[in-house]
């Protein structure tokens, strides 16, 4: 059994009063009891970066029966302090990533403190050659939703995808990967953002805000000399024109994955995961590791 590391009695973290928005009810506290112990398939992380998601302030927007305060966060990274039985996998001192399950954010279980009690399945362990706050967004709730949908979808080399929303958390990562796979991206977004949705290897960018009909337009785009439908589109926004209007930019057979936020957490059309599993992050580490893409702005 490997040792345990000991732990102060009380730790800083930030605290949802109430609910409401995030200035009104949120603040830092320094001297919050510190989780107890991690019980069997448990173990307690000492957090060191947190990543921020829209779904975090959504989760304290409105009022959860019996809950008068919360630990806010979800996606996180830090080192195994102490485990519980039946974790063989796992060890003291083991640098992981994660995602807080969505029971434990209804109970006011967090990310954003110092000390992180969270089942053995939420976490795994970080790639050495990824940066400890690449981690923390990229194994979290953006990096799995982008597994989810790239499974449905099933693309090969060459295949042609259609991505709503590719400017955003989501979609960011998504055109990374899709790039390093050789699937030819036409990412929707505003002209503001189009210089990166280009730079993250977008081949066509199309303008939404330029379009009195963007649906007709993109018909328009696959009518083209020499242009096919697309294979699967991606829709991080959750327009469901984009789905109703399909027939007229998607190919017969082609896949449609979209993001429905419930909650704050993101349930892709033809998957959905309440909690995150290993293999998601494996899959989606192994996908940047193909890449070999630096996760950090370029100049």
């Amino acid at each position: 059994m490997p040792t345990q590391a000991e732990v102060p009695w009380t730790m800083k973290a930030w605290i949802a009063f109430g609910a409401g928005h995030v200035t009104d009810v949120l603040g830092l506290k320094t001297d919050w009891p510190i989780p107890m112990p991690p019980k069997t398939g448990e173990i307690m992380v000492k957090v060191s970066h947190v990543a921020l998601n829209p779904g975090d302030a959504k989760m304290i927007a409105k009022p959860i029966p019996f809950r008068k305060s919360a630990i806010v966060g979800m996606d996180f990274v830090g080192e195994v302090t102490q485990v519980g039985s039946s974790t063989p996998d796992l060890r003291s001192g083991m640098i992981v990533a994660g995602t807080v399950p969505m029971i434990n954010i209804l109970r006011g279980i967090g990310s954003l403190a110092e000390y992180l009690v969270v089942p053995a399945h939420a976490v795994v362990e970080k790639p050495k050659g990824l940066e400890d706050r690449a981690a923390a967004g990229l194994l979290g709730i953006v990096g799995q939703t982008s597994v989810v949908m790239l499974r449905s979808a099933g693309l090969q080399k060459g295949d042609k995808v259609l991505l709503n929303g590719a400017s955003g958390g989501v979609g960011c990562v998504l055109v990374q990967i899709l790039n390093g796979m050789g699937v030819h991206v036409t990412g929707v977004c505003s002209s503001k953002n189009e210089a990166i949705v280009r730079r993250l290897g977008a081949q066509e960018v199309v303008d939404y805000t330029a379009h009195s009909d963007l649906y007709c337009h993109l018909s328009s785009l696959v009518k083209s000399i020499g242009s096919s439908p697309f294979d699967a589109i991606f829709d991080c926004v959750g327009d469901d024109m984009l789905y109703y209007r399909s027939p007229g930019y998607l190919k017969a057979g082609g896949t449609i994955a979209l993001i429905k936020v419930l909650w704050g957490s993101s349930h892709s059309s033809s998957s959905t995961t309440g909690r995150p599993y290993s293999e998601e992050y494996l899959e989606l580490t192994r996908a940047f590791s193909a890449i070999q893409q630096d996760l950090r702005p370029r100049k």
